[in-house]
């Protein structure tokens, strides 16, 4: 089928190798290399640069790609609605997402939509925030979870909820009775960092990363899971939003205390998704829950 040829330079595309898109799509490499050379033949022109390093996309190639993706998306909707006739939620959803947001909020909201729609299959994938954007305006997703964007071409916010930075601590920290926070208090004690080595600290601002250039911590970590233990025995401050403390805080295991700095208080969640296509069916009915979640938790985001 059309549609099968164009999942193959799909992914090829997307993975650079035809042996990582095989993998992925299990199916034979060369298998793959064939329907490729026979869409080349076709059209009468290389669609990828052969490298040593891998496969790079020719100017035509990025027409095709163009192309196949807004074709698959097509076909994708069609089907849904065909199934939808029946009183069915099928298709496949894919998601950007925040690290942080994976580890209650996410997890808890897919499961309760896959109880109510077992036919959709979602694919969930951690992002810094300008990644999850740039798979959205570039169709790799349905959905995005990611900070306050800037004003950017083919994003459409669909919920935005308020999401301010806190300190988090221990309930014995000298600060945890604090209602709020400055940085440079915070500077006093030992501190522990997100290793945020792509586009996060764009959201945080010059304060933050002034303040962490200025003040060395105990620990570095890119994995919110580290940081998270090494709070609980009290080692010291790190800075994060509640979103991946929500049982910790609850259960009063750790403090959230806001911080004072406006660009850090005045941090928002929202949900994007891509605005110059219609969404499938199971596109659609995930952003109406992951909406309504997002509805729910907001209490819980914002002091």
């Amino acid at each position: 089928m059309h549609a099968a040829v164009l999942r193959y330079f799909e992914a090829v595309a997307e993975d650079g190798s035809i042996r990582r898109a095989s993998e992925r799509l299990h199916i034979s490499p060369s298998a793959v290399n064939r329907q490729i050379l026979k869409l080349e033949d076709y059209l009468g022109t290389p669609l990828f640069e052969r490298r040593p390093d891998g496969m790079r996309l020719t100017d035509a190639g990025q027409l095709v790609l163009c192309h196949a993706r807004a074709t698959l998306h097509d076909f994708a909707r069609l089907r849904g609605d065909i199934d939808k006739l029946r009183g069915v939620v099928s298709g496949d959803v894919t998601i950007t997402t925040l690290d942080s947001l994976n580890v209650q909020f996410l997890p808890e909201a897919l499961a309760e939509f896959i109880a109510a729609h077992p036919a959709v299959q979602i694919r969930v994938t951690a992002c810094d925030p300008v990644e999850t954007m740039h798979a959205v305006t570039q169709g790799n997703a349905d959905l995005g979870l990611t900070f306050s964007p800037a004003l950017r071409r083919g994003i459409a916010v669909l919920k935005d909820v308020p999401c301010p930075m806190c300190a988090i601590m221990a309930p014995d920290h000298a600060l945890a009775a604090r209602k709020t926070v400055s940085l440079d208090e915070c500077g006093a004690y030992p501190l522990m960092y997100q290793d945020n080595l792509g586009s996060m600290q764009l959201f945080l601002g010059e304060e933050m990363e002034a303040f962490k250039n200025a003040h060395k911590p105990v620990a570095i970590s890119n994995t919110l899971a580290v940081l998270k233990r090494l709070l609980l025995r009290g080692v010291g401050i790190a800075f994060y939003t509640r979103l991946g403390f929500a049982e910790e805080l609850a259960s009063g295991r750790l403090v959230a205390v806001p911080l004072e700095e406006e660009s850090l208080s005045t941090l928002r969640l929202c949900l994007i998704a891509p605005s110059e296509r219609k969404p499938t069916v199971a596109a659609h009915a995930m952003a109406e829950h992951l909406q309504q979640a997002l509805d729910q938790c907001a209490v819980g985001l914002d002091p």
